[in-house]
């Protein structure tokens, strides 16, 4: 083979290969917050809240960041989240509900003793759309281990609007309205 013929062989093969290369993806997390480093050691006995998986439409419950444009669903083409939506979502709620109690034990694991409350979330909405906007329909249980308390519920829909331009702009919408429903749902003690 000629020195002319294996340069431009070896061209060719470099350009097919450029031309297959596809952008690195970029793996996103909601940030849940982390405990402090300073927290005080729980009690012997705390009062445990086992956040049980959030329930999604199965159409989001993907590692696909969607943004919403008229009756279309687009996927982005260089982010994904880094685990399932209901999966994300549910240790978001979990870590952000604890620094609201770090008087108790609020954990999406499960424990050996049953729990003294669990805490029950359906979304059957999650939506950013090309025009900047989010919102998440969303109902809630807190269900008591004893009988004789209540059982608190709770339904709202929450908004929020920004720019959509980015991966990390989905990203940052998407927390937003999950902070919002965080601050909703009330996980205090006994009434």
């Amino acid at each position: 083979m000629s020195p002319a013929r294996r340069l431009f062989v070896t061209l060719a093969l470099a350009g097919l290969v450029a031309s297959c290369a596809s952008p690195s993806l970029t793996l996103y997390t909601l940030g849940a917050p982390t405990a402090p480093a300073d927290a005080a050691p729980l009690g012997a006995k705390p009062v445990v809240i086992e956040v049980r998986r959030v329930a999604v439409p199965d159409y989001l419950d993907t590692q696909d960041i969607l943004v919403q444009d008229g009756n279309t669903l687009v996927r982005s083409t260089q982010g994904r989240w880094a685990t399932r939506v209901s999966v994300g979502v549910t240790r978001f709620l979990t870590a952000s509900l604890a620094q609201r109690r770090p008087d108790a034990l609020v954990t999406d694991q499960p424990q050996i003793e049953p729990p003294n409350y669990r805490l029950f979330i359906t979304i059957s909405a999650l939506e950013v759309t090309r025009a900047g906007s989010a919102t998440l329909d969303a109902d809630w249980q807190v269900v008591p281990r004893n009988p004789a308390q209540p059982t608190r519920r709770g339904r709202a829909q929450f908004t929020a609007s920004g720019p959509v331009a980015t991966d990390q702009d989905v990203v940052t919408l998407t927390t937003n309205v999950l902070r919002q429903l965080v601050d909703a749902i009330d996980i205090a003690g006994p009434r």
